[in-house]
């Protein structure tokens, strides 16, 4: 029997990845071009948990342009039927791992605040909500997340962490 193995993303597995993530509810799916563009040029910030063969969690992100020593964690997502099994934390010190490599000082994400289980492993994993730096808030569901954020409507909550 094959362990679970955390490794890096190759760019040809884009087809892979967007099946992945398209069935991973409730992230978000964009076109399947989207990861082909972000394993290509984003590839070293990319990261899977593959078992027995297939992509069971993904990871990615990609520098900031504006401040290099920031990286921002764009999705993470684990297969439904493995969650709670720690393969979201693994994910995430192996995305912490390469933030360091990278010579990035400070990880983001944003968090839809209807997402709890994203808030708690981001929580436990010692980010920290600073949503009302960054400007407006609005409290949902009792969670504070930036007004608007993405859109109109669309308020979340912003973590982040010192690596």
């Amino acid at each position: 029997m094959k362990t679970l193995q955390i490794r890096k993303a190759d760019e040809k597995e884009f087809p892979s990845v967007y099946n992945f993530v398209s069935s991973c509810k409730p992230l978000e799916s964009y076109p399947e071009h989207f990861y082909k563009i972000m394993l290509r040029y984003f590839g070293n910030s990319c990261i899977i948990a593959e078992f027995n063969g297939e992509i069971v969690g993904f990871v990615m992100g990609f520098t900031s342009q504006v401040d290099d020593k920031k990286l921002f964690l764009w999705q993470i997502g684990v297969a439904n039927l493995l969650r709670g099994n720690e393969i979201a934390k693994m994910l995430l010190e192996k995305f912490e791992k390469v933030a360091k490599k990278l010579g990035c000082k400070r990880i983001e994400v944003t968090v839809d605040p209807e997402n709890i289980p994203s808030q708690k492993l981001f929580e436990k994993m010692g980010y920290l909500n600073v949503s009302a730096k960054e400007g407006e808030t609005v409290e949902v569901m009792g969670n504070t997340a930036v007004k608007d954020y993405y859109k109109a409507g669309r308020h979340f909550m912003l973590f982040e962490k010192n690596v």
